[in-house]
């Protein structure tokens, strides 16, 4: 009796350190964290953007405080489980397209489409900048990886329509945002969306945390169950429940998918795995010795040709 008492004593330490572990990742990865380090703090990028990592942070400064003073007009929308989230939006030349953005984790719409603005702006498109839930100006406690951000990327193409009628939307995402995109590209979009542009989207949150926890923790690959568990019940998410490869095999919406083929958060391997699943007419452009989001500016000739290409060929037809 003894002996198995302590054996029950023993589980129930190691099943409390476990969920100790969980939460660390959870307050570290998932929760909202307004204050994360930017180039304009002086913050080192992560050793996992590299090749391009440093190289991009300091492309892109020189962006950010004139597309911040942009006159951009604020709308929101609720999401399904009740959070106010937020978008930035300029009116183009007339042009009947509209692009909305969706930055990448732990980000914000400056820091990951403000090179890209005189780009969009020179097409004449309508553009929104969408702050992803527990970013920015919307609301939420817990980032959703795509998981819960795919519900929001539907209200989005809805709100588009709402304020565009007659245009035809094209959904940009970068990263998280990317992945959510192509996450709810088997949801109910709005009818007049017309593309997605999905740069470096990762095709499944398993893998991404399977990575993160080799690369970042150095922890066995175990964890990740231990940290799913933790997350389900804190963020309401499992890593299986949304696939980027599942959603996009089934859905008619065109895709642009753009990658660098250096990449270390979503390796080649992941992104051709997207690709090749699609069954949509599909497009892809994958950049030569680039790393995490910095395609646009590795290859920004080939990259604005494309999705000129891209959105002239496949909008509506008026």
């Amino acid at each position: 009796m003894k002996a198995v008492l302590v054996v029950l004593i023993v589980i129930c330490v190691l099943l409390a350190a476990a969920y100790a572990v969980g939460l660390i990742f959870v307050r570290q990865l998932i929760v909202r964290q307004d204050n994360f380090p930017t180039p304009e703090t002086g913050a080192r990028s992560s050793s996992l953007l590299e090749p391009t990592g440093e190289a991009l942070w300091k492309h892109n400064i020189p962006y950010f405080a004139p597309f911040r003073d942009l006159p951009f007009d604020e709308v929101s929308i609720v999401s399904d489980d009740g959070l106010r989230l937020c978008a930035d939006v300029l009116r183009g030349s007339g042009t009947g397209v509209t692009v909305i953005f969706f930055h990448g984790y732990k980000s914000e719409p400056a820091c990951d489409f403000a090179a890209m603005y005189d780009f969009y702006n020179e097409l004449g498109c309508d553009l929104m900048y969408v702050h992803m839930r527990a970013h920015g100006k919307s609301e939420g406690e817990y980032i959703g990886f795509g998981a819960l951000d795919r519900y929001d990327v539907v209200l989005w193409t809805k709100k588009a329509a709402e304020l565009f009628p007659e245009n035809s939307i094209f959904l940009h995402g970068m990263s998280m945002g990317a992945a959510s995109v192509l996450q709810s590209a088997d949801l109910e979009l709005d009818g007049h969306v017309c593309g997605m542009i999905a740069d470096c989207g990762y095709s499944d949150l398993e893998t991404v945390f399977k990575n993160l926890v080799g690369e970042l923790y150095h922890l066995p690959v175990m964890f990740v169950d231990i940290f799913e568990y933790v997350n389900l019940l804190k963020a309401g998410y499992g890593f299986k429940e949304a696939s980027s490869a599942r959603s996009v095999s089934v859905t008619e919406v065109p895709l642009l998918y753009i990658c660098g083929d250096s990449d270390r958060y979503v390796p080649k391997d992941m992104a051709l795995k997207i690709y090749n699943a699609c069954r949509s007419d599909k497009k892809l452009l994958l950049v030569p010795d680039t790393g995490h989001a910095a395609s646009f500016m590795c290859a920004n000739e080939e990259y604005r040709s494309m999705v000129t290409d891209f959105i002239n060929g496949h909008r509506r037809k008026n």
